[in-house]
């Protein structure tokens, strides 16, 4: 099992403490974990959990995180960076982080289904 840190969410886009505190991050992380808890019916702790889990907490945090420095705003996976140019690499990574969470969502609420069904 493992612990998804403020650095480790930081480092996906280049980001520093200078950019975005601990405090702010580790709050983006618990929002994060506990949307991606709702989407998958499932209670998900980011101070342990599988490295799935972890993953997708990690990206989503970035994306909101990224919101954060740019002046957008994010609530679940819906975020707006408002009229700032965002470079086409920024850009196409974070589109990346978010079909990463998408896909998470997607495995995780088949998986769900496939244990609840049966005879």
């Amino acid at each position: 099992m493992v612990s998804v840190t403020a650095d480790q969410i930081r480092k996906r886009l280049g980001l520093t403490v200078a950019d975005i505190s601990d405090t702010d991050v580790l709050a983006f992380r618990d929002e994060a974990t506990a949307f991606l808890s709702e989407e998958i019916g499932k209670t998900l702790n980011a101070d342990d959990c599988a490295e799935s889990e972890a993953n997708a907490i990690r990206n989503l945090g970035v994306i909101y995180c990224y919101c954060k420095v740019t002046g957008g705003s994010a609530v679940g996976l819906d975020f707006s960076i408002g009229d700032l140019r965002v470079s086409p690499n920024a850009g196409k990574q974070l589109e990346f982080l978010l079909e990463q969470v998408e896909r998470f969502i997607a495995r995780q609420k088949r998986f769900g289904l496939s244990l609840q069904e049966g005879p």
